[in-house]
Formats: structure tokens, C-alpha cells, sequence
């Protein structure tokens, strides 16, 4: 198992070195940070997938969805599911570095 993880962190780091990769991934961490701060908030509180979906008033293929970072999920649905997981939502815009405006 330890094995496994080495060589995805290699390959990780190795496809990284690309700028125009390290760019894409860069962009997307504030997706992968809150589909990882979802899970743990739910593995901290015991709560199955279908549980979630309850507390938010939606079903379960919707919890999965979000989990997975598939479609486009409402602010307001974060909301919820925020509420749900007795946490705090914290959305923020912040200029790139790169930006030239």
C-alpha cells in the first residue's frame, strides 16, 4: 500500500513540473478542498452519505455528486449542506496572481 502511494505522489510531482498542468491543478484547488473538507467534516460526525442527504432535504446521489466534484451544485445547496454539517461556509473571490487587471 505504501508502495502505491509513492508512486502516485511521484507521478503527481512529475506531471506538476508542467506549467500548464501545475496551472489547471492550481485552479481547481479550492474544488478539491472543499469535496476534502466535506468528507471529513461528514467522517468527523459519523454520518453516511444518505444521512447527509437527509439533514440537507435532497437524496443521496446528490451527496455522492458533490463528494465527487461532478455537476454544478448551488450556493445555496452549500449552504445546507454546511448547516447540516454544523460548519461555517467560506466562499471567497481573490485576484489571481498572475492577473494583469
Amino acid at each position: 500500500m505504501l508502495n502505491k502511494s509513492v508512486k502516485h505522489r511521484d507521478f503527481k510531482a512529475q506531471l506538476l513540473k508542467d506549467p500548464k498542468v501545475r496551472q489547471e491543478y492550481e485552479a481547481l484547488e479550492p474544488e478539491f478542498r472543499l469535496i476534502r473538507d466535506v468528507l471529513l467534516r461528514r467522517s468527523e460526525l459519523n454520518l453516511s452519505q444518505d444521512q447527509l442527504a437527509k439533514l440537507v432535504g435532497t437524496r443521496q446521489p446528490a451527496i455522492s455528486r458533490l463528494e465527487r466534484g461532478d455537476g454544478n451544485i448551488t450556493i445555496s445547496t452549500l449552504r445546507r449542506v454546511a448547516d447540516a454539517l454544523d460548519a461555517d461556509l467560506d466562499i471567497s473571490l481573490k485576484a489571481r496572481s498572475h492577473s494583469k487587471v
